[in-house]
Formats: structure tokens, sequence, C-alpha cells
């Protein structure tokens, strides 16, 4: 009776192995799948993007270009020749940061309401008021607080800056180094800091669908996390499993020498 009970519980091992190890569908493991996608036609996926408007807190480089040499000073903290040599630290620090009341304050030009403005309205805007004081005066202003984190199952989770006006899920993924073994890509989630809060939802990187979402484009501040596939927790255990199913492997051989022996 012993026996039959221990060649039983053998038995039984490899499927209790499977189940605990869980399987790990094709789905979790691609990027975008899409049957309707051939090789004869192209399909589009029309842009839901969002164009980013500046916030109060973020962080403006402002240059005047075309100024002498002492207004130019005056106007650019750093030099011509230290623009390639700047880290971000430096931007951020040589940079205009956006006050409480959504303005920015310039040399001789004053405060300019910049909040709620795009970037492209920002410099226009900045542009108008400098050639009331200056001509032939050419603005460059850009966004030095673009950065997004990317944290979970990846290969290097932590926060990049982003020298681009945008950035998809897919790039900022990629500079993360992708999604480890066990990333779930079909529960990716996003937050994003809003007015009113912290704004969060599932992106399914897994389906072709996200390409047309709202939420393909991220915009500054936004954060990625990459969950981990519940499959992992029996992969894990795995090494555990194999030990236990040795164990009991070798006792049933004891046992049945043990039980041939007293026949």
């Amino acid at each position: 009776m012993e026996r039959i009970v221990m060649n039983r519980t053998l038995r039984l091992m490899p499927v209790v192995l499977l189940l605990l190890t869980g399987c790990i569908g094709k789905r979790n493991l691609n990027y975008l799948d899409d049957r309707s996608l051939s090789t004869s036609s192209s399909k589009l996926f029309e842009n839901r993007k969002f164009e980013y408007r500046v916030q109060v807190n973020d962080v403006l480089s402002i240059r005047v270009m075309g100024l002498d040499e002492q207004t130019h000073r005056f106007f650019n903290v750093e030099g011509q020749n230290a623009i390639q040599g700047m880290n971000d630290a430096s931007l951020y620090v040589n940079g205009f940061s956006v006050d409480k009341n959504g303005q920015v304050q310039l040399p001789t030009v004053g405060k300019i309401k910049v909040q709620g403005l795009t970037v492209g309205e920002a410099q226009e805007l900045v542009q108008r008021k400098i050639n009331e004081y200056f001509t032939n005066a050419t603005v460059i202003l850009k966004l030095v607080s673009f950065r997004v984190s990317v944290l979970g199952d990846v290969q290097r989770p932590g926060s990049y800056f982003i020298y681009n006006n945008q950035i998809t899920v897919l790039e900022a993924l990629a500079i993360a180094g992708g999604p480890n073994e066990f990333g779930d890509k079909s529960h990716i989630q996003l937050m994003r800091q809003t007015d009113r809060g912290v704004q969060a939802i599932y992106v399914d990187m897994s389906g072709s669908d996200v390409l047309s979402s709202e939420y393909y484009y991220l915009l500054p501040n936004d954060v990625i996390y990459v969950p981990t596939l519940r499959a992992r927790a029996g992969r894990l255990n795995l090494d555990l499993l194999t030990i236990l199913l040795s164990t009991l492997s070798t006792a049933a051989v004891v046992f049945t020498v043990i039980q041939n022996s007293k026949n």
C-alpha cells in the first residue's frame, strides 16, 4: 500500500511543478503583436499626441543669440564655448525656473507668463518681448526638465533626461534596456502628474493598439513601472522543487529497497 502511495506521489510531482512554474504566453513575450499586419501592405496607426504645456516648477533654457558680447554675457550665464561641456546639473542651475505664478524672470525684460503655453509658443512670446529691447536677436528656448523614470523589471531602472521634444513608451523602455525575461509587457503601468494629482493607467505593449493611444507619447516626469509576471515566482522556486523531487525519488528508492529486503 505504501508503495502505491509513493508511486502516485512521484507521478503527481511533474504536474505540481508545471502548475507552480506557470506558463508564459506569446503576448507576454512579444511587443505590438498584430495579426492584421501583412508584408503586402502597411497599416496606419493615427497618433493621438498630446502636446506638453509649460507648468509651474519647469526649468527652461533660454538663450539670446546675436547680441554684442557684453549683452550676451548679461543674458546667458554660461559662455559660448561651455555649451558642449554642460551636464544636467548645469543646465538646471543656468536655466530659468517657472515660479508659482507661472512666470520666468529675464534680465531687462522682467517677468514673462509662460505657464500653459507650449514650448514653441513660449519661445515666440519671449522672442516678441526681446524684440522690444534688442534688434537682430534670436531666442532659443528649450525645456531642460524633461525627465522620465522607468522602474520595475527592466535592465536599467532609473530616471533619464530626455534631450528631445518628445519620446514614446517604446523609446523609454529601450533607454532602460527593455523589460527582463519576466517583465509583463501587457500590464505596464504609466503614472502621470496632473494638477489634481497622479493619474495612473495600464498600457498594453503586447498589442498594436497602443500605437494610437494618447499615452503612447510620454510627458515630462512620467513614471513607467514594468511589473513581474506571476510565472517568475514559480521559476524562482524551481531549484527548491527540484531538490524536493530528488529527495522524494531517493526516499522512494530507499523505501523500495527496504521493502524488497523484507520480502
